[in-house]
């Protein structure tokens, strides 16, 4: 008997540990800076790069899921981690190239930038044998474009950020050996940055430039992971869409008279008011299917649907100002709605991996994303186009507690031709686009 209750209390007191282990580990998690990127997913700006064993493969993996990373891509796929505790961190670095084009020829490089997206995931389950639980946090969403302050797209954007943090908060039940369900709350901080000049005729161009936060938006998904076998396996993920509503100011500075809308008359040299905005970040649903020919070779299907049609239109309001006539010229001539009118897309992606032996393991995958954006709502803060991309990637065990990932996608888009009136027409030209993705994650159990 005091034996028995001897082993009963190293066991209680190894939970204990694990929970404070995992705890620990949530808190870094909770502090992760989020820094924002170009478009990586499916289209607009969607970013995907939550782990470079997954992207290796293509970001195919929602049929997997047997590593951390499944807190994002499947939290059915927890139950497969076995060890009283799973840890992951990595980071993505994207390195955009963004030419514009104009119809006479002349060229217009984008501003050169590297975005870091880190990542990181802990998995536990406290020692009950069908239940998984996990915490991981990255960016789903990021936008980074920098047009000179003198460049043609001066008056549409010259400076525009969007930067998430999103914290992932799941748990799956196996219900049986074939068949695991998974359930997640997301929990998302958002900042806008957004700056362009104003046209103020010849009396030298205004400076315009709207700041926002959402510190409270939430979100859920929904997963499932069905094993017909040990070759055949299939999964998915439903994520709900996610409501965010900035709140900031609006800032005008270096107004003048001259015409044809003398700003200075209506706001003064410079002026500066509360605004808010509705975004809605869409829903979307995952499904793969994983096949194991041999114990070496792995390959995988996914398909992906993203509502972007919830983006209909960016309008502001401004809670604070009481002046009709600021009113007007801020609704009419400063900051108007601008009708997006965005669609649903598709996008798909395959990847493969090969065992080369206990240690390594070789990765390789494609995938293709359209875009939402019809040419009459483009605008060159987000010049987007359909991809298509190739990713290598791979894996090497130091032990049976250690490894390190790595991989490297690149994005090849479309050439956008473009021929509208936003701006003006200022922005019609053609657009060319490349993108770097370097990922790197390491992996540990306790």
């Amino acid at each position: 008997m005091l034996r028995l209750n001897k082993v009963k209390a190293q066991r209680k007191e190894k939970q204990r540990m694990m929970k404070r282990i995992f705890f620990l580990c949530t808190c870094l998690l909770l502090v992760f800076l989020v820094k924002n990127g170009l478009c990586a997913g499916s289209g607009a700006f969607r970013l995907e790069v939550p782990d470079a064993a997954a992207l290796g493969k293509g970001s195919a993996f929602v049929a997997q899921a047997d590593n951390p990373s499944a807190v994002y891509y499947n939290p059915a796929g927890l139950t497969q981690l076995k060890s009283k505790l799973d840890v992951s961190f990595g980071a993505t670095a994207i390195q955009p190239f963004i030419t514009y084009e104009d119809y006479s020829g002349n060229e217009t490089d984008m501003r050169r930038q590297v975005f870091t997206v880190p990542n990181g995931y802990v998995v536990s389950n406290f020692g009950l044998e069908k239940f998984a639980f996990g915490v991981g946090a990255t960016s789903y969403w990021g936008l980074g474009t920098y047009w000179a302050e003198d460049s043609f797209s001066r008056y549409v954007a010259t400076k525009t950020d969007l930067s998430t943090q999103d914290t992932m908060f799941t748990a799956a039940y196996e219900i049986n050996s074939n068949l695991s369900l998974g359930v997640a709350v997301d929990y998302t901080r958002a900042k806008v940055d957004m700056r362009r000049k104003l046209y103020q005729g010849l009396g030298g161009d205004g400076d315009f430039q709207v700041e926002g936060k959402e510190d409270n938006a939430w979100g859920y998904r929904l997963s499932a992971l069905y094993k017909l076998n040990e070759k055949h396996s299939f999964g998915f993920i439903y994520r709900s869409p996610v409501h965010v509503k900035y709140k900031g100011k609006l800032n005008l500075n270096n107004l003048n008279i001259a015409a044809p809308y003398s700003y200075s008359a209506v706001f003064g040299t410079s002026y500066e008011t509360d605004v808010n905005s509705n975004a809605t970040l869409p829903q979307s649903m995952v499904l793969g299917y994983c096949f194991k020919p041999t114990d070496k070779w792995t390959f995988e299907f996914d398909t992906e649907w993203m509502d972007w049609s919830s983006t209909k239109e960016t309008s502001y309001d401004y809670p604070s100002e009481t002046n009709s006539t600021r009113t007007t010229y801020l609704n009419s001539y400063v900051n108007p709605t601008f009708e997006r009118n965005w669609h649903s897309v598709f996008s798909y992606a395959l990847g493969t991996e090969y065992k080369f032996n206990d240690k390594l393991r070789l990765r390789a995958g494609y995938f293709h994303h359209k875009t939402p954006i019809a040419q009459a709502n483009f605008e060159s803060s987000l010049p987007d186009a359909p991809s298509n991309s190739i990713t290598l990637g791979a894996g090497y065990s130091f032990n049976k507690n250690v490894s390190l990932d790595f991989a490297y996608a690149a994005m090849f888009f479309d050439t956008r031709k473009v021929n509208n009136s936003v701006g003006s027409g200022g922005i019609n030209g053609k657009y060319r686009t490349f993108d770097n993705l370097y990922a790197l994650t390491l992996s540990f159990k306790l």
